[in-house]
C-alpha cells in the first residue's frame, strides 16, 4: 500500500506508537519551570554562545526558567563576555501579566539596607521621593539586583551623555550634575531614604 496513510491500527501494531505515548508522557511529567530552592544548587541552566554588544566578540548567555516562590514563572538570563568582561542579567516574566500590582515601600537607613536583593519586573516603577526620582515602569527592563544596584544604573544611565549634553545644552548638564551629586549622598547612606516600587 504504497502511497496510502496508514491507519492508527497499523501504527499501534509496529509498535512506534508505544514510543510516541511515552515520549509523550515523558515530556508532560517534566517540569519547564524548576522552583527555587536554596537547599539545592541550579544546575539546568541553558548556556548560548552569543555575540557581545560591547566589543563583538562571542560570549555566553546563560537562560534559567524558574519560579520564585510567591512571585510568578520567569527567565533569567545572564551574559558575560571572557573578552571585555562586559556582564548583563535581565529577568523576564515568562506568565501572565496581572491586572494590578503590589507596592513596596523600603526604608533604606543602614548598609545591610542597601544590599537587599530587589527583583523588578519590566512592568515595576521606581520611585525615591526624597531625590524626587521617578523610573516610569516599562522604561528599563527586568532585573535582579540590590538598592544599590538601581541607584547605581539610574547613575550611570544619566552620565552616558553627559559630555554631549555639556556641550549641546549646558544647563541640562549642570542639573545633571548636582542631582549626581546628591544621588551619590544617598548612595554613599549620607542620608536615609525610601524606596518605592
Amino acid at each position: 500500500m504504497s502511497g496510502s496513510i496508514p491507519s492508527t491500527k497499523d501504527v499501534e501494531d509496529d509498535g512506534k506508537s508505544d514510543l510516541a505515548e511515552a515520549s509523550t508522557n515523558t515530556f508532560e511529567e517534566k517540569e519547564i519551570f524548576k522552583p527555587i530552592d536554596g537547599e539545592k544548587s541550579v544546575d539546568e541552566a541553558i548556556q548560548v554562545e552569543s555575540m557581545c554588544i560591547n566589543c563583538g566578540e562571542n560570549g555566553i548567555t546563560k537562560l534559567l526558567l524558574t519560579v520564585i516562590p510567591f512571585y510568578k514563572e520567569i527567565i533569567l538570563s545572564s551574559f558575560s563576555c571572557p573578552h571585555c568582561a562586559y556582564t548583563d542579567n535581565e529577568i523576564q516574566s515568562a506568565g501572565e501579566i496581572q491586572a494590578q500590582g503590589v507596592q513596596c515601600t523600603l526604608k533604606v537607613k543602614e548598609i545591610y539596607d542597601l544590599n537587599r536583593k530587589v527583583i523588578k519586573s519590566d512592568f515595576a516603577s521606581i520611585s525615591i521621593p526624597e531625590l524626587e526620582l521617578d523610573v516610569p515602569a516599562s522604561s528599563q527592563k527586568g532585573e535582579v539586583t540590590t538598592v544599590e544596584g538601581i541607584l547605581q544604573r539610574i547613575m550611570e544611565g544619566l552620565r552616558q551623555d553627559q559630555g554631549q549634553r555639556k556641550r549641546e545644552h549646558p544647563e541640562d548638564f549642570e542639573q545633571i550634575e548636582k542631582f549626581l551629586c546628591k544621588a551619590e549622598k544617598y548612595k554613599q547612606l549620607e542620608y536615609p531614604f525610601t524606596l518605592v516600587s
